[in-house]
């Protein structure tokens, strides 16, 4: 199992690493888009199209790796109170809800993406953009969201069996996700 997990780990890191490659992308489009601009008067083409399917990539592409390595915002005044069993409850009540909603994304952008690749549906702009692109990224993110939070339950369920004890990972402010 923790093979298993090392190799997700490795995955989570590659699409987060991605994600981090869209902002800088992101950042370097406008900042050349709006240098362009102040200088000629023109905007270069297609700048906001590519900025709008990045932004899905950074969004979703980072789920996994956010999850599994509990770097989402959180607010642990009830889990700081509890231990043991009692915050491993809390911990697979909070993995179930998560599970849910990605669970529900998922089936969702499933959908949509079979509808948006057969149809051949466009993102109409100064440039065309399939819209199974962006679909196909939010799909990727909330599969990688499930996987870690059903690793995370996995890892759950056995602190309440009383067969691991539950790891609780402290950040700094300034700790990076990748």
């Amino acid at each position: 199992m923790s093979r298993i997990a090392g190799y997700l780990s490795g995955l989570f890191r590659v699409a987060a690493t991605l994600g981090a490659a869209g902002l800088i992308a992101i950042a370097v489009m406008i900042t050349v888009d709006v240098s362009v601009r102040w200088a000629t008067g023109k905007a270069i083409g297609g700048v906001f199209e590519l900025a709008c399917v990045l932004l899905v990539l950074v969004t979703f592409l980072p789920l996994g790796l956010v999850l599994h390595d509990e770097r989402q915002l959180r607010v642990d005044i009830l889990p700081g109170l509890l231990k043991g069993k009692a915050l491993a409850a809390i911990d697979l009540l909070d993995c179930a809800v998560g599970i849910l909603v990605f669970g529900l994304l998922l089936d969702v952008a499933t959908g949509e993406f079979a509808k948006a690749y057969q149809g051949r549906f466009l993102l109409r702009g100064l440039i065309e953009i399939p819209t199974w692109i962006p679909t196909l990224m939010i799909w990727a993110g909330a599969l990688s969201a499930l996987v870690a939070l059903a690793f995370k339950a996995l890892e759950t369920v056995q602190v309440l069996r009383g067969k691991a004890e539950k790891r609780r990972i402290q950040h700094d402010i300034t700790d990076g996700a990748i």
